[in-house]
């Protein structure tokens, strides 16, 4: 996509942040999207982060930050029961749901300042846009959940019809994950 855009200053780099070191280059920015949740060890990611970041430059970071923020209105038990299983399955595979609960503490201890925050959550109704976000993510993550063992398949398709039944009324409002923004400077 970047050379059929001519962006010949794009680099694209596909590595472990956990294994591989980070690419010594001359970092304006870094953007990390929903990374912090997903490491086995967000320390030791700032840590690389701070050893390759030039002094000025920005960390960027969209993280979950309450992820039980996540709700029906009227709410839909299995919807919670299924979140559940979300947070579970993500924290035994060395993940953490609630990835932003300790990064201002990381970043301060690695040399970075936080510049600005900002949560970003919302109300949505099933002709929202939006909706697809977290409704697409269960149709995604049933399957999973099954293959897992966690769940059965009767589990699921309750989860799917009180999901189709949300969509179904107008009233219906879905609350998203809490996702706090933080963008950070290199000292």
């Amino acid at each position: 996509a970047c050379r059929a855009r001519s962006l010949n200053n794009v680099k694209i780099h596909e590595i472990d942040l956990m294994t591989d070191d980070l690419p010594a280059v001359d970092y304006d920015f870094v953007w990390c999207r929903w990374v912090v949740s997903f490491v086995s060890d967000p320390a030791l990611l700032i840590r690389k982060l701070a050893r390759v970041m030039p002094k000025g430059s920005l960390s960027i970071f969209h993280e979950y930050g309450h992820y039980e923020t996540w709700r029906f209105l009227p709410r839909l038990p299995m919807q919670e029961r299924f979140r559940e299983h979300v947070i579970a399955t993500w924290r035994e595979s060395g993940g953490e749901p609630d990835g932003a609960a300790r990064l201002s503490e990381l970043l301060a201890d690695n040399g970075f300042a936080i510049r600005s925050t900002r949560p970003h959550v919302f109300c949505l109704r099933p002709r929202d846009y939006m909706w697809q976000w977290p409704a697409t993510f269960i149709e995604i993550y049933l399957p999973r959940l099954i293959q897992m063992g966690r769940i059965d398949q009767s589990f699921a398709d309750q989860v799917r019809a009180a999901l189709a039944n949300a969509e179904k009324n107008p009233n219906a409002l879905m609350i998203t994950p809490l996702v706090l923004e933080i963008i950070a400077e290199k000292l």
